[in-house]
């Protein structure tokens, strides 16, 4: 019985073997021909008895894209099972499966089909959500890499596109390991930046500072916070930069800015005063040197057709190396090499490069210079103030600078910002506040702010002197006050200067005077004639009134002090008036006394006791009070005496008296000027240089050949 049994059981195992590899057979032949369903139905009709073979065949058909069950996910599901099963089938079987093509070798091959099939599929959605579904269900495939590093790059688009720090900072939190990281640093450390100076300010940027203090944009925030911390450009404000800031590499400038505006003038008794007030200043030595260099005086001397500098003993103490050369000012010398200037300090060292094909000396710290035809402005540190990109640049005045700009007019400030546009057919310097400006024709005041303080109505203005200004309007001259109210109406024909407060009003031919009120407290009666502009203001409380081609002096109240019926006359001097009758000069004391005859063809005030006059012979002489001859008439020209000398010409040759008329200097020159209002003359005689002290009265230095 047991024997029948077994049998039974070895035949019924047959016949099942039988029927699974006939299903199998089915299934794979169903495949083959492409039909689909029912290849899908045996498939999973014997999967869980043959779930390598069915999971492979299931594999195939949810791989191709001919049917309606076509899904890669579904696909990789079922190769992934095939192959785990694979691997738990015993060698027989394994051989067994090779008529129905299934083995490691097609489980491999159909699984990296599916690889790249998924990845193309995943792909070309060409979005981060389903690049991350592939990585995440494919983690294994050789695609992975390479759809990371897609996944990377597509969120790195994006976040470029949103540009925000925050957006930088979750890409590199998300994709630490992405190629694009140290791109979305960099990029995060500028956003950063931005979002944190967006409205460029000093707190701003003091924060950001706080925060980042070894940014890599640490030379731009140092440099911000030093300009807007010194915007103003002050002493003040400088200094409390330097406390503030003072691991700031612009400390140094902040240092050299305080030195130059406090030093601007050059005086010992500024950089004496700049050292006991600055203690501090990392650069004291410096300081001490400029002391000493600031009490030299140098004079600009040539040796063999160079320019240098000479000391007051007639040592050379800068060679004679330049083209040109100019006097100092504020401890600056303009200097010509090679077609360019430059500056060098009293030590010879030179301070600005020859860079600049023009320079003006310094004020008050800063010089006007040109480069390419244009005007810029530089600091004695060489820094560029305003750049260049003006026609002209005039002087400073009150701390604004007139510039131009193809015909057009506004102002600049000590810290080169264009504080009044650029707009105006004409302007001028500023005084007392205001500046004179045209637009469209008509002209007017502005103030600092570059607002306009008096409207743009009149045909011509001028500058304010002591809050009073002239203006002309329908070809009438008139006064206003800094209000823009009328002193005088414009209804004068011209008017004078004011002088003793008082100024020459004039209609048609008849002039009179006003006050600085507007008063015309003189009528105008007198006879106005092209000399009178000149001669007819007041002096010492008196002036000129003229009738009928004759003249007489009044007072403030219009009161005759002389005579009426002189042919000429002039103010009184040291108590006495020249007088011109019969076409000669003599003059007369204070009590209408002729005290010196009518014996001159010209006569001069008197001053230190003498004047100038010109005898009949046409030659100068100077006479005292008493009418005698001081100086004899030998001179054909005299200027006034200056600290008891005189410069005084022959034969167009120039030469220096004193008051006594004994010849200083020879009359052998042809040019004498005082060396920057110093007792020092700068002589030139046959192209020669050469100065001399008046007061030691010996030369200093003479060039060859003088």
């Amino acid at each position: 019985m047991l024997r029948l049994i077994i049998v039974f059981i070895v035949v019924l195992s047959s016949f099942i073997s039988n029927v699974k590899a006939n299903v199998i057979s089915k299934a794979f032949s169903a495949l083959k021909a492409y039909n689909y369903f029912e290849a899908k139905k045996l498939f999973e009709k014997i999967i869980q008895k043959e779930t390598a073979a069915a999971s492979y065949g299931l594999s195939i058909i949810y791989q191709r894209s001919d049917n309606p069950f076509s899904n890669i996910d579904v696909a990789y599901k079922f190769i992934l099972n095939s192959e785990s099963s694979f691997q738990l089938l015993t060698e027989k079987n394994k051989i067994i499966y090779l008529k129905y093509n299934v083995s490691q070798l097609t489980i491999d091959s159909l699984k990296n089909e599916i690889y790249s099939k998924a990845f193309e599929t995943y792909k070309m959605n060409n979005n981060i959500a389903e690049l991350n579904k592939f990585i995440f269900n494919y983690a294994s495939s050789p695609q992975c890499s390479e759809a990371i590093e897609l996944r990377n790059a597509i969120a790195f688009s994006e976040t470029k596109k949103k540009n925000t720090h925050q957006e930088y900072s979750l890409f590199i939190e998300k994709y630490p390991l992405a190629k694009e990281i140290s791109d979305a640093k960099e990029r995060y450390e500028f956003t950063y930046y931005k979002a944190s100076t967006i409205n460029n300010t000093l707190e701003e940027y003091e924060k950001y500072l706080i925060k980042k203090p070894k940014s890599q944009f640490l030379f731009e925030v140092e440099n911000a916070i030093y300009s807007l911390s010194t915007m103003k450009a002050t002493i003040n404000q400088y200094h409390t930069f330097i406390k503030k800031h003072h691991k700031n590499h612009n400390v140094e400038t902040a240092w050299r800015n305080i030195y130059t505006i406090y030093t601007a003038d050059y005086r010992t008794e500024s950089l004496v005063d700049f050292r006991l007030e600055f203690p501090d200043y990392p650069f004291s030595d410096n300081v001490n040197q400029e002391i000493a260099l600031s009490q030299k005086t140098l004079f600009e001397v040539r040796e063999n057709g160079k320019w240098g500098f000479a000391d007051s003993l007639g040592a050379i103490a800068i060679p004679c190396t330049f083209d040109w050369v100019e006097n100092f000012h504020e401890g600056f010398a303009e200097f010509g090499l090679n077609g360019k200037s430059g500056f060098i300090n009293k030590a010879g060292k030179l301070m600005i490069q020859n860079t600049y094909e023009q320079v003006e000396s310094f004020k008050n710290g800063l010089s006007i210079v040109q480069q390419n035809n244009k005007y810029g402005i530089i600091n004695k540190n060489g820094q560029l103030i305003a750049p260049f990109e003006y026609d002209e640049i005039s002087e400073f005045s009150e701390g604004l600078a007139l510039v131009a700009q193809k015909e057009k007019y506004g102002y600049l400030d000590l810290t080169g910002k264009l504080i009044v546009p650029i707009i105006y057919s004409k302007a001028s310097d500023y005084s007392e506040g205001l500046a004179a400006v045209e637009l469209e024709g008509k002209s007017g005041f502005i103030n600092t702010s570059g607002d306009i303080a008096i409207s743009c109505k009149f045909d011509w203005v001028e500058n304010f002197h002591d809050g009073l200004a002239k203006v002309k309007q329908l070809s009438k001259y008139g006064i206003i006050n800094k209000k823009g109210n009328y002193i005088l109406k414009c209804e004068y024909d011209l008017l004078g200067e004011f002088y003793d407060d008082v100024i020459m009003v004039i209609k048609g031919n008849k002039y009179g005077f006003a006050d600085r009120k507007g008063l015309v407290f003189i009528n105008i009666e007198f006879d106005y004639n092209r000399s009178s502009m000149l001669s007819q203001k007041f002096k010492n409380g008196q002036v000129i009134a003229e009738k009928n081609n004759k003249q007489g002096l009044i007072d403030k109240t219009g009161k005759y002090l002389t005579a009426k019926d002189y042919e000429r006359i002039e103010p009184f001097s040291e108590g006495y008036a020249a007088v011109q009758k019969k076409n000669k000069w003599g003059y007369m004391d204070d009590k209408m006394k002729l005290q010196i005859q009518y014996l001159y063809q010209s006569a001069d005030e008197f001053n230190n006791g003498i004047a100038k006059v010109l005898d009949k012979n046409g030659k100068i002489g100077f006479i005292n009070q008493k009418g005698k001859t001081v100086i004899s008439f030998i001179f054909d020209g005299a200027d006034k005496f200056i600290n008891g000398f005189c410069l005084v010409e022959i034969e167009n040759k120039k030469g220096i008296i004193d008051l006594s008329g004994s010849l200083i200097i020879a009359c052998e020159l042809d040019k004498i000027a005082p060396y920057y209002g110093s007792s020092i003359l700068k002589l030139e005689k046959n192209s020669k240089l050469a100065y001399y002290n008046l007061l030691s009265q010996g030369y200093l230095w003479k060039e060859e050949g003088y």
